[in-house]
Parts: C-alpha cells; structure tokens; sequence
C-alpha cells in the first residue's frame, strides 16, 4: 500500500500491516538544528499541554480581549479558572440568556438562515452543547466543571498499596456526593505518545557527535526513533470528571422574570419604588447564587485535588482535545489537535465541531460508521460500542486488573465514558427497603397466597438487600455510598468484520466475571461520548458502591522513564509505550548514584542492552568506556558514524601492550588543580584559611592514593596464588610487608614487588617468614612468566604504559581480552590451570583501567562505563572496594555505570556485608532462572517486597513462549524479545527490549554479534 510522504494519519492506519518509509511531519529535518530559535513549538497533546496561565492574553471569537490572568504571588489560582470569575461568567451567561428579546441585527437574521438551511441538509442529530467558559461545558439546560486526572501506575505495587489507591479515589467520588454532586460524566482519553516534542527534547538534551559523511546522520537517527515508536500505536491515557453543576434556583428565576416584567414601570411614581426594590431583590439574590456557585466551585477543586485523583481544572487546550476527540471518535488519533489557550467556545465553534465527522447508521447492523478527513487525508472506521453488563464479584487487587483495563493488554486504544449518579444514605436506604418489601410482599404471595414454595432467588435478593442497609447504616467511610451507573467503552475498527472480531476479543478477555453488552441505539450510543449528549438509554445500570466503581482504574497504566532520553523498548504489562531513559537523570537532577545493575543469566541479551544504551548515548554525546572481555561489542568501534572517535584495545594476547595494566601506573593521583581543591568552593568557605584547609585534602588523597596501590598490588597478586599458599599463615603479612617496602608512588610496578619479597626470603630473621616468603616468590615469579602476566608486569627498568597511553579525543573507548580463558562454572579454584587463576587478576585491573579512563575526564561531562563479568571483581576485597567507589563517585562525576552480572549476590554482598541496594537508583533484571535464592536477590535488588506473587513472575520471565524441539508445538519464535524488570526511582515495570520497527539500526543490531542480528527485530540474544 503506497502512503505519500508526511502524512501522520498513515502511522495510525490499522490497514498498514508493514512499516513503509515514512517520514512523520514534526520530525526533525536535516536544516533543523540551524533554525531551532526560530521554528515554531509542535503543538502538544492535551496530557502535555501548558497551564491556561501560560498566555497572559487570548482573543476572543467576537473580537473582544479575553483575560486569562496570571498567578499571583500567593499562589493563587488564575482568574481564568477562579471559582468567583467562572460562577459569574456562567451564572451571567445564564442570566443573560433569558434575559429581555433585543432586536435582531443582520448578523442574526443571516445565523438565522444558515441554522434553517443546516437542519434541512444536516442529517445528524444537533449537538445539545451551546459553548464552553472557562473549564465548564454548557448547554440549555446543564453546566459541567470538567477536571483532568493524569494517568497513574498500578504494576509491581504491593496489593496493601494498590487498595488503597482504589479506596482514594472511591473517597473522591463520597465527598462529591457530600458536596452535593448527584451526576457525574467521565470520559477517558487518548492522545499519542509524543513523539515530535520527544525529538526536539533529545535533540536540546544531547551534544550530537558530528555527521559523517556516508553515515546514519542525527536528523535521520531522530527521524527513524519517531518513526519507530509511531509504529508501535502507542497512546497516553487521561480521564475528565465531568461534574454537573446547580442550576439557578427558581426564585432567583422567579425574580429576574419579575424584574425584567417591572422594568418598564421604573419612571411611574408609585410602582417605580416597587420596581426599584424588585431589581434589587433580584440583583441581592443572583450575587448570592453566584458566590454559593463560587463556594461550591472552589470545595470541588479542593475534593478533585485529593490524593486519589490529583485532577485540576481543565485548561482551554484540555477543554479543546476533550471536545474535538469526542466528536472525532473512530477516527485516527489525532496529535496537536488541541489548540493551546484558545479560550471560550461559542455557538459557531461548536457549529464548526458538528461538521468534523459524518456519522452513519445501517439499521441492524449494531455499528455506526464514521468518517471524515485527519491531517488532509479522509478516513472512514467503523465503531462499536460496548456496555458493561452483568458482573460478578471481583477480586481486585488480588487476583485481577482493575476491570476498565482489562481490555487494555489488547492494545486497542478504548474509550470510556461513564455517567454516574451519586446516592446520599438516606435515599440509598429507602430504596433498599423499598425494595426489601417489595420482595417480602412477593414471599407471602408464595407462601401465603398460593401455598408455594417461593423461589431460592427470593431469600438471595433478600439477603443482599439487608446487607446494603446494614453497610449503609453502620459505615463511617463512606466507602459504602451506592451509585447507579452507565459505563460504555468505543471499540473502533477498519471495516464492520475487523471491529466485530475486536469485539469478540474483548468480550472473551472480559470473560467470564464481566459481560460486555453490544446493545441496539449504536449511533445515540456514540454520541452519548460528547460532553452534554444525553444518555442513549437506561438499560445495562450497574448498582455499586463508590469502592468497586474506584476499583475500574481506568486511568493506571505502565509508568516508567522520561521522555527525552534513549530508548529501551516497550512496556510489556498493561499497554506498550515506549520506554525512555535520561541516563543522567540521577545525576543531574536527583543527585543519586549513577550505579545501574543489568543481572541475568547467560543468554539473556545483557551485552546486547549494554551495547544498545552505549551506543544511543555515545550518539547523543557522552564518553563511552566499555570492558567487555568477550569482545563482541567490539564491533561498536567499526560503525561508521563512529569512525575517528572510537578505538578498541587488546588487554591480553599478541597486541597487548606491556605493563597495561600496573596497579602503580592505572591507579592515578588527584590533580591539583580539579576543582575539587580549589580554596574558593564552599566546601571550604567556614575554614579560617580556605588555602590551607584545600592543600590539606588534597595531600589526604594523595596519601590515600598511594595506600590505595599498595591494596590493589596485594590484592592483585593475591589472586594469582593458589589455595595452598593463600592459606599459609605469613602469606598476607609477607605480601603487605613488601608491597609497603615498595612504597605507593606510582612510579613502581609489580616487579619491584617480586623483588622485596624475594628479599624477605632472604634477610627475615624470622624463619617461617623466610620460608613462606621464598615459596610466595616462587610462585609469583611462575606467574609473572604468562603471556597473560604482560600486562601486569613491564619490562625490568619500565613502569609500563598505564592509561596515559591511551588517545584522550576518542569519544568510545573499547577495552578487550582475547584468549582470556574463564575458570569453568564449578570447578574448585585448586583444580584451575595457571591461565584461569590470571582472570581475577586481569579483569580486577582493566576495571580499574576502565574506571580510571572515565574518571580522567572532566567532572562535568557525560559519561558511560560498560562493565562485564561482574562476579570477578566482587570475589574480592578490592573488587568490592572498586564496585562501592563507583556507585558512590558516579554522581560526582556524572557516569552512568552498568555494571552486568549473572547472579543479584554480586551486588547484595556474598555475607550481606556489601549491600549496594540503597545506591542504586536504577536496576535491570532479567531472566534469573529458577533458583529461589536467585529470585529473592532480585527482588531485594528491585526493592519489592516477598509474598506479593512476584516470585513466580520473576520465575517465568525468560520464557516467551514454549521451547521445545517438537515443530508442531514450539512457539518460542512468537515473541522473542528479551524482557526485563526494571526500577527507575520509585517505579517498577515489565519491559520488552522489541526493536521490531527500528529499521534505521539494522547495522547496529548486526554490528553486536550474530545472534542478535538475526533476532535484531524481535528482541536481542
């Protein structure tokens, strides 16, 4: 199917099946960055819209100035949106509309005709909505405040925290039915996910690296993301709390209509007093009216901002997005629909929403069909609308989503709309024992009448009648305030069979506690999603308290990440969305740690994620310094848009370079002139002698620089001996005793080492030393003999290269270890060959390198270190010391550290002593196995609690689908993206590492190795 270039409705059409070489208008083009002073803001979606305040000034359609207001210095609310200002524009608007016929203008007489000759030709019905003020819809007869609740997060919350987020909002809606509120409308919403203010918010976040000629460019790397994360439908959920307003009483009515029959007899002697006093009455009771409707404005602000909606009054943008997409249903999502302080709608504006869609019914057919013309295209949908029938009781939070998400997993972007009636106790409880008598009345003319035995059904209704009382009667909660309501939900599809078998999906996902009604009245149906449409009809009215309509949550949804950072995949709980991450989030703006485990088992796509998030950050800027001793992110350093500014070196084998990798020389000294010691930083401004007091810390760290070597030299040939020697009693004094005659300068080397502990063999007087001392000698001197030994030991009369070898301009820096050789999974360290001892030493060092490579670098630019093989460096003492030191120091420095390990322990602590889970701000977890101590690390990693049944989701996190040999019933090919737990702050979601629309980076994904490559659109290997 060909789709012209531009067109934004083409991303949404369900009847494109393959993605097609789009370009999505709001993508940055090439010129972008030259003119981005100058280019206009893409317009938001109504979730993203600025506050009402944000334009001090708008016209109104009549041409008069409309007065928006600004915040004042107390933090008050606008005077757009002031409880006084909007119950005197509305009451005013109401007064005037039955006020005195004037005479009509040729501008009415010519509306006039137009509204004649558009009933004629107009077959839809006319909208009953008459304008809007402020955040109130108005018709004839109604006015309705409408408030904004963002959606909210659900997933991987204890049940404790989940009930009471049901119970919040259940208290929202019993203080509205205190307040007076008998009638409620809500309406959920969608606006896509905002992809073009994402690239303008990238491109300002990042530092692009420089085009290369021949390569993927910047504008084409931002234009290929949105076109991505367009592909993936992906939406953001909103809902509006439509609150019907009191009307005018009838005596103030009543006066006004006798003021206005007076007002002609103003100037008579006598009635002109009575007049006088009339219109004074008059005014007297409408300025009560209006600060009663200012008074009840104002309490419904301060109930709808409660901790279980958190909604404020909506903004003209919001007022705008609300009305357009509700006239617009079934239609493509439309982004920057909303038109930002546009202000009040009037007659004509609304005469304008009626034509933007043509609505169409076949009778029996049980759909309406919808079209009209999105972005210069015309589109035609078909909409179903289901209602919510039968239910039976539901198990929320235990056991079952809320039920208005149920559907949500479908990846259909539905639409609610809800009209609720609030019950106060005392209307509830008549009821219910009207209803009780009526039931016993149908008991005796059974039992009584006709001798029968009544139906069992009886007693049941019976039963739940008195409970109701009972609830009612004995609650101080007021979770037991009832409702009657009607809750409807727009299913939209390409033709009548694609939305019926949408239909049927979702009546079978609802199933079997939930029935979804398909009812007759489809077009009435539709038109009851618009503000101030009546209700279709009065069947399907579902009877609940406040607590199981709060428990629908329509609103929750994956939350996780930002928007305008680099992209991890898609959420996989509730519905995808794109997952972005601002790796420096933590730094910069919550000042945590810059610590960020990936765990998982072999095979899990960890070096796949690492090598993805390296590259979209080096692309965006940062310094990349990856230790992979494997070597397949290698390939990294071949892309083309990274030539020039990326190297690979070799720390073992033929190319290495010797003394690489000497403790004395990676482990470098403080600089006296970082600003860290500078007299002027406030760290010293309560010293007497600021200068002194800096001298003083620097010469501190450099002594603790000096230490540090010798612990690192000990530790590091520590490693190479064997158990037998380790567990000598004289090894570590010996050791330490010769590293200490060495000194910490670091201008010695390993060498020096062998060499005072050879002297010792000799000169000790104490002869267990001598003897231990000569067998450590001859030990290390073996080792120091490797191939692999090179790195650590230069050449007699050198010092070694050290990092200060390596180029200082290069943007990606990529250290290896060819031919290192693992020590096998569950061997005994005794039963390790002389090679597999050298892999604790060697992988402890070049993390130092690593380390020493990113923490050379300015303090104040963006950094990124790769880690592999983890459980390495936690197996010992220093290990953990070089692990603690980067979660402490990374938000000083700005580096974003991940850090891969198998197994949650390398980060817990082997004996609970080196727990990181306090400075980690951000956690990846995927497939762990089965293992229960596994399981349990994890958790404590992603600080969620045990007993919450997130044991068993971690247990089944690797699988798929089902892998087996059997062709017939293998279906691990269905989704073979790789999934993680991630927490970022407070929030917990499951992610699916799906690249499945990022064509663009089909050379990245065959550039990490050749497993991912193939699987480089489902997932990572």
């Amino acid at each position: 199917m060909t789709v012209p270039e531009n067109d934004i409705a083409a991303l949404f059409d369900p009847k494109l099946d393959d993605p097609v070489p789009v370009i999505p208008p709001g993508a940055l083009p090439p010129s972008w960055a030259a003119v981005q002073s100058h280019a206009p803001q893409p317009a938001r979606a109504w979730s993203e819209a600025e506050p009402a305040h944000a334009h001090a000034h708008a016209h109104a359609p009549d041409g008069s100035e409309y007065e928006h207001g600004e915040d004042d210095t107390d933090g008050h609310t606008s005077t757009a949106t002031d409880p006084e200002h909007v119950a005197d524009k509305v009451l005013g608007r109401q007064r005037r509309r039955t006020g005195k016929k004037r005479a009509k203008s040729a501008t009415d007489r010519d509306k006039a005709a137009a509204k004649k000759r558009a009933d004629r030709e107009r077959k839809a019905v006319r909208l009953k909505l008459t304008g809007t003020s402020a955040n109130i819809t108005l018709t004839a007869t109604t006015s309705t405040a409408w408030f904004v609740q963002r959606q909210g997060p659900w997933n991987f919350r204890t049940t404790g925290k989940q009930r009471r987020f049901i119970q919040d909002e259940a208290i929202i809606l019993t203080n509205l039915q205190k307040a007076g509120v008998s009638t409620l409308h809500r309406r959920l919403v969608r606006t896509p996910f905002p992809v073009a203010q994402w690239a303008i918010d990238h491109s300002t976040w990042a530092t692009p690296i420089p085009d290369v000629p021949g390569a993927l460019s910047w504008a084409d790397y931002l234009r290929g993301q949105q076109h991505a994360m367009l592909w993936s439908n992906a939406t953001i959920k909103g809902r509006y709390w439509g609150i019907e307003l009191p009307q005018r009483s009838s005596l103030g009515q009543g006066l006004d209509w006798t003021a206005r029959m007076l007002r002609h007899l103003a100037h008579w002697p006598l009635l002109g007093r009575v007049c006088t006093g009339v219109n004074s009455w008059a005014d007297d009771a409408f300025d009560r009216e209006q600060k009663a409707l200012a008074d009840h404005l104002a309490t419904l602000e301060r109930i709808m901002s409660g901790r279980g909606v958190k909604a404020t009054p909506a903004t003209p943008a919001a007022i705008d997005y609300l009305l357009r997409r509700s006239a617009t249903i079934g239609l493509p999502l439309e982004a920057g629909g909303a038109i930002a302080g546009a202000g009040d709608w009037e007659e004509t504006d609304v005469a304008a929403l009626e034509d933007l869609t043509d609505l169409s019914l076949t009778p029996g057919d049980g759909y309406t069909t919808v079209s009209g013309v999105v972005d210069g295209r015309k589109y035609t949908g078909v909409v179903i609308v289901l209602t919510i029938g039968r239910m039976a009781p539901l198990p929320i939070p235990e056991r079952m989503l809320p039920w208005q998400i149920i559907g949500d997993p479908s990846g259909e972007p539905l639409e609610w709309s809800d009209r609720i009636e609030l019950h106060d106790k005392a209307k509830t409880i008549r009821t219910m024992r009207s209803l009780t008598g009526k039931i016993e009345s149908q008991f005796d003319h059974y039992t009584v009448e006709h001798d029968q035995v009544p139906p069992k059904e009886l007693a049941e209704q019976h039963a739940r009648a008195q409970d109701v009382i009972s609830d009612v009667e004995e609650d101080h909660s007021g979770l037991s305030t009832r409702t009657t309501g009607w809750y409807r939900l727009a299913v939209v599809g390409t033709d009548p069979d694609d939305a019926r078998q949408k239909v049927s999906d979702l009546q079978e996902m609802y199933s079997p506690h939930i029935a979804l009604e398909q009812e007759h009245g489809q077009y009435q149906l539709l038109r009851e999603f618009i503000p101030g449409e009546p209700q279709a009809n009065i069947a399907n009215k579902r009877h609940m308290d406040v607590e199981a309509v709060a428990a629908g949550m329509a609103t929750v949804s994956d939350r996780i990440g930002d928007r305008r950072g680099v992209v991890l995949g898609e959420t996989g709980s509730i519905s995808p969305r794109p997952v972005i991450w601002d790796l420096f989030a933590a730094h910069e703006i919550k000042h945590k740690s810059g610590l960020t485990p990936i765990v998982a088992v072999p095979g899990s796509g960890k070096t796949f994620l690492a090598g993805m998030i390296v590259y979209q950050a080096v692309r965006a800027g940062a310094y990349g310094v990856v230790l992979d001793p494997s070597g397949p992110l290698t390939a990294l350093a071949g892309l083309p848009e990274f030539r020039d500014i990326a190297r690979v070196y070799a720390l073992t084998g033929r190319d290495s370079r010797a003394g690489a990798l000497n403790p004395y020389r990676v482990i470098t000294d403080p600089r006296r002139d970082d600003p860290e010691y500078d007299a002027r930083n406030v760290e010293f401004a309560r010293d007497a002698d600021p200068f002194a007091a800096a001298q003083s810390k620097f010469d501190a760290d450099m002594r603790a620089a000096a230490a540090e070597r010798v612990e690192v030299a000990v530790s590091v040939l520590k490693m190479m001996l064997t158990e037998r020697h380790l567990h000598l009693e004289h090894t570590e004094p010996v050791l330490h005793m010769a590293a200490n005659m060495v000194g910490g300068d670091s201008n010695h080397n390993l060498r020096e080492v062998l060499a005072a502990i050879q002297s010792i063999g000799v000169s000790d007087p104490d002869q267990a030393v001598k003897t231990c001392a000569n067998g450590l000698y001859q030990q290390l001197s073996l080792m120091s003999e490797l191939t692999e030994a090179r790195v650590l030991f230069p050449e007699a009369g050198t010092i070694g290269s050290g990092a200060d070898a390596f180029d200082a301009d290069i943007r990606l820096t990529i250290l290896t270890m060819p031919g290192l050789q693992l020590p096998p999974e569950g061997t005994p360290s005794s039963q390790w060959t002389p090679q597999q001892r050298m892999t604790a030493p060697l992988m402890h060092m070049a993390a130092w390198l690593a380390n020493r490579l990113v923490y050379e670098k300015p303090r104040h630019v963006r950094k990124v270190l790769f880690l592999d093989e983890n459980k390495y460096l936690e197996s010992t003492g220093a290990g953990r010391t070089l692990n603690l030191r980067i979660a402490r120091d990374s938000r000083k420095f700005k580096v974003r550290a991940l850090v891969c390990s198998q197994l949650p322990d390398d980060f817990l602590g082997l004996d609970g002593s080196d727990d990181k889970t306090a400075l980690t701000y951000e956690v990846f977890v995927g497939d762990v196995g089965g293992d229960p101590h596994a399981i349990e690390g994890a958790l404590k990693l992603l600080k969620l609690p045990t007993g919450q049944g997130f044991e068993q989701f971690l247990a089944e996190l690797g699988s798929g689908g089902e892998d087996t040999l059997d062709e017939d019933t293998d279906t691990s090919y269905q989704d073979e993206a790789r999934r993680w737990m991630i927490r970022m702050a407070d929030d917990v979601e499951l992610v699916r590492s799906s690249w499945i629309h990022y064509v663009h980076l089909a050379h990245v994904f065959a550039a990490l190795n050749s497993s991912s490559a193939k699987n480089a659109l489902g997932g990572a290997a």
